[in-house]
């Protein structure tokens, strides 16, 4: 009689009580479906259809209680939904069931369900669920059951004007759980495939949800066709069609009545209520719902309700999405790009050069990537790594058609062209830019360029004419003045120079580039002033004067001041900033034109022994070229032969450029840079050669003047110390020498 009772307990309230809504009669082909509680287009619907829960846009939570008027029956659950992104959403959902038979013991039912669904499509979703199912009935027997259902949601309409329409389709309870008949004393997880279970039907969902009228009408039709996988032995015929319809009207945004009609058949009404964008929550809503379900069939539970609670929190999709994608289209790039830029100024030139090869290859939409080219080559160029900057240039103008950075481009590989000393490829390039890129600021910096060519061609008043139209704010039109005024100069016309360098002069500096050059402007103007038609010496001091100390030019403006000293027949006063340069800047090539200043002093002093001593080390130190032809030759062999192992880490630290910086590539990177260093360092040592070798060039003009001064006054005093000539004779000999410089 036990088993009997228990048996057929099981078979009745385990549909029943799951479901709120039973007959009296057990019937064990109807399996209900959750009219109250899990709506098609709500969050909780992959009761209904897993792949329903792909339309929440935001973290969404709900709660609800369902009960009958006595209390004896009821039903909570609680809720959530978490979208991810634009493809995956995640939910949990939890049921509890209970109801007792005549106030005696109770009958418990508890439902996890746990579902993913993933959008295959902007209109079409796929949808799994697993059920974990844990029944009590009455204390006699437990169960722990499983099972899983698969749905599609298709919307195949979503616009202002026609509405929004949703369509689902789910086999509910795919795999179906299974309840044990069999009496069990403790609590046991039941198989599918066990002899004495019953397997809780297959039922096939079909949804419409749709909204429309400017969002104020909701409408929910389901259509359920109860046990689908139809088993004789349980009983009942199977394929039943169950209906239920769910209209929602909006009075206003915050306020709407329902009416629903459930698959047992009788009517529902109720109300909605919901704010928006409170402090915490970005909507909040509450729906009660009443029936009588005695209205058409005895069901002995008489007045039953139901309060939901829902809520909606944090970020939507649509804005963490574009959060995400602000951060990687934008954020991200831009943290990038201001990293490389950081890199840049500071002159790490090779960890730049790689940080804007990041920037070019991780986010070629990125709007700076076309600078971030710009200034990867010109890390490189930076390096003297000119084939790996030319390649980054050319493939620039290639990529980058639209790019206001292209006449840029061209810009630096005619520039190359001109350190390299390919002065015809340069002022071809120059030729196209003055053609496609005339009317562009790097028209002007061509036009700088090709004038400093033409002057190292000797042809100046070519370059006078280029260097002309660049004018005041132009980063260049300091250097391009100053090679103004040596053009000029070079031509003996000394007005235009002097009118070149005084624009230097008067000029605000903004960098210490421009405040050397000014420098070098005041030296060149005290030349001038010195070495007229009619010398002005106290302007050319002036001038001299005005250059402080650490300037590159101090040393050759400290000779200006000694000559100009030794012009007004000053000795005492012309020695001092003579003996400064050879004190404090030994290294200087004006060391030798200071001694033999020191010589004339010593002459005028009538001091012969020390101006035999000064004049001495004036001829020694000039007797020979600073640079000899022997050192050049050695230098030029050691940087041939370093050349090719150059070319080859351009070639590799080119190629890590374009590759995002994973440990493998980092690796490589760091085992580039001992061989980076070394031939790097080899550069830069041959650099400084080749500046020390013009600068010694430079003074082979002057070194046949020294020579020559230098050698008649020593004979002059040698003379006159082996006659013992007076004062009066000393001043004629000093008056036939040449005029100082």
């Amino acid at each position: 009689m036990r088993t009997s009772f228990i048996k057929t307990s099981i078979l009745g309230l385990s549909v029943a009580a799951s479901s709120l809504f039973a007959e009296a009669t057990y019937t064990p082909h109807k399996y209900q479906q959750n009219d109250w509680f899990a709506e098609f287009g709500g969050n909780t619907s992959m009761y209904v259809n897993p792949a329903g829960i792909s339309e929440t846009e935001q973290l969404e939570f709900s709660a609800a209680f369902f009960s009958s008027i006595s209390g004896e029956a009821s039903q909570e659950y609680i809720s959530l939904t978490f979208p991810m992104d634009y493809k995956h959403t995640l939910g949990f959902s939890a049921f509890e069931n209970g109801a007792s038979i005549d106030g005696g013991k109770s009958y418990g039912e508890y439902a996890f369900l746990f579902g993913y669904a993933y959008n295959l499509m902007q209109f079409l979703s796929l949808g799994v669920d697993v059920s974990l199912l844990y029944i009590n009935q009455f204390d006699e027997v437990t169960h722990l059951t499983m099972g899983a259902d698969v749905g599609v949601s298709w919307n195949p309409l979503a616009s202002s004007k026609y509405g929004y329409l949703l369509v689902g389709v789910a086999l509910q309870n795919a795999l179906q759980p299974a309840i044990s008949t069999a009496e069990k004393d403790a609590p046991t997880f039941v198989l599918l495939t066990e002899d004495e279970a019953y397997k809780i039907p297959s039922n096939l969902n079909i949804s419409l949800f749709y909204r429309g009228l400017n969002r104020s009408l909701e409408g929910k039709a389901e259509f359920s066709i109860i046990d689908v996988m139809h088993d004789d032995e349980e009983g009942g015929e199977g394929m039943n069609l169950e209906m239920s319809f769910t209209l929602t009207y909006y009075l206003s945004s915050h306020l709407g009545v329902r009416a629903r009609f459930t698959k047992e058949g009788y009517p529902v009404i109720g109300a909605t209520v919901n704010v928006k964008d409170i402090s915490f929550f970005r909507y909040l809503a509450v729906d009660l719902e009443m029936s009588h379900d005695d209205l058409y069939a005895k069901k002995n539970r008489g007045f039953i309700w139901a309060v939901k609670l829902t809520t909606r929190f944090g970020d939507t999709r649509e804005e963490k999405i574009g959060e995400e994608r602000y951060r990687r289209l934008k954020i991200e790039p831009e943290n990038d790009y201001r990293a490389a830029m950081r890199l840049y100024l500071n002159r790490e030139f090779l960890k730049a050069a790689y940080a804007f090869g990041k920037v070019q290859t991780k986010y070629p939409a990125f709007h700076l990537v076309d600078q971030a080219a710009f200034y990867k080559a010109k890390s490189f160029e930076n390096l003297r790594m000119h084939k790996a900057a030319t390649s980054v240039y050319e493939d620039a103008i290639k990529r980058y058609p639209q790019s206001d950075q292209r006449a840029k481009y061209h810009f630096q590989l005619m520039n190359i062209d001109y350190k390299e000393g390919k002065y015809t490829e340069a002022m071809a390039k120059y030729q196209n830019i003055a053609q496609k890129f005339g009317e562009s600021d790097v028209k002007a910096d061509a036009d700088y360029i090709a004038g400093q060519i033409k002057f190292e061609q000797g042809l100046y008043q070519e370059s006078v004419d280029l260097l002309a139209a660049i004018l005041p704010g132009n980063a260049n039109y300091f250097y391009a003045r100053y090679t103004m005024g040596i053009a000029y100069s070079r031509m003996g016309k000394w007005e235009e120079a002097e009118n070149c360098f005084r624009d230097i002069t008067e000029q605000p500096v903004s960098n210490q580039s421009e405040r050397d050059l000014q420098d070098a402007a005041k030296v060149k103007l005290g030349h001038i002033y010195f070495s007229g038609e009619k010398p002005d010496i106290a302007a050319a001091a002036q001038m001299y004067g005005q250059v402080e100390a650490g300037s590159p030019v101090y040393d050759e403006a400290m000779l200006g001041i000694a000559w100009s000293f030794l012009k007004v027949n000053k000795p005492d006063e012309a020695m001092k900033p003579a003996q400064w340069i050879i004190s404090n800047m030994p290294e200087s090539f004006l060391v030798s034109e200071a001694y033999l200043v020191i010589g004339y002093s010593y002459f005028i002093k009538k001091d012969y022994n020390n101006s035999v001593k000064a004049l001495e080390q004036a001829e020694k130190r000039t007797e020979q070229p600073v640079v000899s032809v022997a050192s050049r030759d050695s230098a030029r062999q050691a940087y041939e032969a370093m050349q090719s192992e150059f070319d080859s880490v351009q070639v590799k630290a080119l190629d890590l450029s374009r590759q995002l910086p994973t440990p493998r590539v980092e690796s490589k990177r760091e085992a580039l840079q001992p061989s980076f260093d070394k031939a790097n360092k080899s550069m830069e040592d041959y650099a400084a050669f080749t500046q020390k070798s013009i600068q010694s060039d430079r003074f082979e003009s002057n070194r046949k003047r020294i020579l020559d001064d230098a050698g008649f006054t020593l004979a002059t005093v040698k003379t006159k110390m082996s006659q013992g000539g007076g004062s009066s004779e000393a001043a004629q000999e000093l008056e036939e020498l040449e005029d100082l410089e």
